[in-house]
């Protein structure tokens, strides 16, 4: 099979692809094999009609099922063959089969090519995390609420299953520290992702954009269903918010192509924990002030 490609647009690549004699003969061999189980031509027995008469009667079915098989099969060996990382489904055109040639060309958008000026040795500086006395008594403060007025601290604690008032105040404090910790690392790693799109520039793939939209616009309406908000309402609020979504979509699928990008050049398994993962390696590859 003879593939040239050439870049066409920005993240665009056409693809030329020619399919040999042999390849589209051996195709064309199999669909009128099926042909034959199933054809109805009078005078012939199902299965044992001669090729000569299947082309005469069933010619246009058979090149339109050659067709139907061969491009998705020599599209797909295309792509891999030639490591193109295509992101959309292909615009297929000229199609042409003479003389047993099958040949055709496919543009597809491809991920932008990301240039990364640095992902290690980010410098990012850690707060110090307390937990102060009055942390705790605003935090009391939410746990009381849509209870009685007038219960104590020592009643509430016990109420809740602890032994003492202390008790209670000791395991409160406890997990303020873990939502601070938790508050934290969200914020370093906001910081970290904002060093990684500064340092890296590129046209953000229109149809990801369009893709991740859509999935922010679903999540949306879904959650307004739960809430019980009317359909042309949550019509009229998925409007207002369109600009909203836009930028998070943008910022998102950049966000995503760029860690997928560092966990490429760190050879990080490509699975569902590659983003984690690589942002792990980030974390660890910083400079901690």
């Amino acid at each position: 099979m003879k593939v040239t490609t050439k870049k066409s647009k920005e993240n665009k690549v056409t693809i030329d692809i020619e399919v040999p004699q042999d390849v589209v003969k051996k195709k064309f061999d199999e669909v009128y094999e099926q042909i034959n189980k199933e054809a109805k031509i009078p005078g012939f027995r199902a299965g044992k009609v001669p090729r000569p008469v299947l082309e005469q009667h069933h010619a246009k079915l058979a090149r339109e099922e050659v067709l139907k098989s061969l491009i998705p099969e020599t599209y797909e060996e295309s792509v891999k063959n030639e490591n193109i990382d295509v992101i959309d489904m292909p615009e297929i055109s000229e199609v042409k089969l003479e003389s047993d040639v099958l040949s055709y060309k496919a543009e597809v958008e491809i991920k932008p090519q990301i240039n990364i000026k640095q992902y290690k040795g980010l410098k990012i500086k850690k707060n110090e995390i307390k937990v102060e006395p009055s942390d705790v008594e605003d935090y009391l403060k939410q746990v009381k609420q849509g209870r009685s007025p007038d219960v104590c601290d020592e009643k509430l604690a016990r109420s809740l299953g602890y032994k003492t008032k202390e008790e209670f105040m000791d395991c409160l404090t406890k997990q303020l520290f873990l939502k601070k910790e938790n508050e934290e690392r969200a914020r370093l790693e906001k910081e970290l992702i904002n060093q990684l799109l500064s340092n890296a520039s590129f046209a953000v793939p229109k149809v990801l954009v369009d893709k991740r939209i859509h999935e922010l616009e679903h999540q949306a309406a879904h959650q307004m269903e739960n809430y019980g908000i009317p359909e042309d309402k949550i019509k009229e609020r998925l409007q207002e918010f369109k600009p909203k979504f836009k930028t998070e979509a943008e910022e998102q699928v950049k966000i995503f192509l760029i860690l997928e990008e560092v966990g490429k050049l760190e050879k990080i398994k490509a699975d569902d924990q590659l983003i984690n993962h690589t942002i792990e390696l980030v974390f660890a590859e910083a400079e901690w002030a």
